[in-house]
């Protein structure tokens, strides 16, 4: 099979494991896996479901996934809250400057203080989206001070009757030069700012707490 009918028949599949309602798989142009997304209907663990889509993948393509690349992404329209409670996201906005320059702000809050992030780009250097999303990890990387954390991609992927917004990240810890790669998404909102921030907090939601 080629890259496209692999993409098919690993979509169809993930699509029959329990409670998920829907799944994308992104191929870059080397025919690696660039990010696999898949839309629950929230009734069951993620993790229960990241290890049947990794099970599945190996059965259609032959060789293991890389677990960071898989993105579950549930149906309660519910912001999942990063461990503990201790970062809240607040809100994220642009301003349009002088000479043609995009100010994107992101606002986390932490331990009852606020962090406020900005990044300053022309439109034609970096998307309004990716402006967001490297407001949103300089935001992270104020509390996570020990990790540099890299915004690969931002996406916007149909699923089902949805969009969802799905973030790639790379996260480095600086002392070791050690690297991971890691995805978020959340389900699209009429606030597109917002839904790019969220999803780039969803991609460390679970790893977070181990940074600080």
């Amino acid at each position: 099979m080629n890259i496209k009918e692999v993409s098919m028949e690993l979509e169809r599949q993930f699509r029959a494991i329990k409670n998920v309602t829907g799944a994308h798989v992104d191929f870059d142009e080397q025919g690696e896996v660039h990010a696999i997304g898949v839309f629950s209907d929230g009734l069951r663990h993620p993790k229960d479901i990241k290890r049947d889509v990794e099970e599945t993948f190996r059965n259609v393509a032959g060789y293991r996934v890389n677990h960071n690349k898989i993105s579950i992404v549930e149906q309660q329209f519910v912001e999942t809250p990063i461990e503990g409670n201790r970062i809240r996201f607040l809100t994220a906005y642009q301003v349009q400057k002088t000479n043609g320059l995009i100010e994107g702000t992101v606002q986390l809050e932490y331990n009852d203080q606020i962090i406020v992030e900005n990044v300053t780009a022309h439109h034609f250097e970096m998307e309004l989206e990716y402006i967001i999303a490297n407001a949103a990890a300089s935001a992270l990387m104020r509390v996570a001070t020990d990790y540099s954390i890299r915004i690969d991609q931002v996406r916007e992927v149909a699923m089902g009757q949805v969009d969802v917004i799905v973030v790639t990240l790379t996260v480095i810890h600086r002392p070791s030069g050690a690297g991971n790669l890691f995805v978020g998404s959340v389900v699209k909102t009429k606030d597109l700012l917002s839904s790019v921030a969220k999803a780039t907090l969803d991609a460390l939601n679970r790893r977070i707490y181990h940074m600080i």
